[in-house]
């Protein structure tokens, strides 16, 4: 009998999910393991599930991509899944980042959907490495670049990624529910930035109604997170992001501050025109 390759999905954009379950339900030497829709649940699907290939998206809530490769549990027997990354990332040092952590493969987002299924069974095959330091790395691209898309006219993925990638360069913690707020609370702003001008009154509110919390809750936790981010994450690039000077290392911004900036650069990155 064909011993069936077992397939985990860990994307959150549903779509994506439903249209690539599909597909490994259509074929035959392929089976669905599961699907994560964030990274938290991603690792705990990894641990009940033990499959033999996760397609894993960079960008997802609780938990980024990076995140799960960082803390991916190893099987009883010591062997590790293989991982194909999606991603829109096409800056050098992301991608090393995820040869690194033991990613086999990525492919730039939009891909083909039979290139991704000649990969699953390629990577399938073998046996797994003891480590993902051990990993042999492949690291093509594969798909039309994201340079070529068309930059006045972001697509609601573009600016999603382009707001993942400042969070990462910064070093802020994925795994803080302020981290979610804050990214919600960006996203909203960039795509309507007069939010902007008065968040406690205007932004706030809408996240809380979204997420089921308060608005002190969320400017408490969004807070929390800046905080810890400037503690724990990467100060030198943050100083040199907000204009600080070495002896602004000791303090950081205030949440209206931190947003806005952060959405006029994401607005500036993307050319999002409103």
């Amino acid at each position: 009998m064909l011993q069936k390759i077992r397939v985990l999905i860990a994307d959150n954009n549903r779509d994506l999910c439903a249209a690539l379950a599909e597909h490994i339900e259509l074929q035959q030497d392929m089976e669905l393991a599961g699907v994560a829709y964030d990274g938290l649940e991603a690792l705990e699907k990894i641990r009940d599930t033990h499959p033999d290939v996760i397609i894993l998206d960079i960008t997802m809530p609780y938990l980024d991509g990076i995140g799960v490769l960082e803390q991916m549990p190893a099987f009883e027997d010591g062997t590790y899944p293989r991982v194909i990354v999606l991603t829109a990332f096409e800056q050098e040092n992301m991608i090393q980042r995820l040869i690194s952590l033991g990613a086999d493969y990525y492919m730039v987002k939009p891909f083909d959907m039979n290139t991704l299924f000649e990969r699953l069974r390629q990577f399938s095959r073998g046996t797994q490495p003891a480590s993902p330091q051990s990993r042999e790395h492949s690291a093509d691209y594969l798909s039309t670049p994201k340079a070529s898309r068309p930059k006045n006219n972001p697509t609601p993925s573009d600016v999603e990624l382009e707001i993942t990638r400042v969070f990462h360069e910064m070093g802020i913690p994925a795994h803080f529910r302020g981290y979610v707020y804050l990214r919600e609370a960006i996203l909203m702003s960039v795509h309507e930035v007069e939010l902007l001008g008065n968040i406690t009154k205007n932004l706030y509110p809408r996240i809380a109604e979204k997420f089921k919390s308060t608005p002190s809750g969320v400017e408490s936790a969004i807070r929390h997170t800046i905080e810890i981010g400037w503690q724990r994450g990467n100060v030198d690039y943050m100083c040199d992001f907000f204009g600080y000077s070495d002896a602004g290392k000791s303090r950081f911004p205030t949440t209206a501050s931190f947003i806005a900036k952060v959405t006029d650069k994401i607005r500036l990155e993307t050319r999002f025109v409103s």
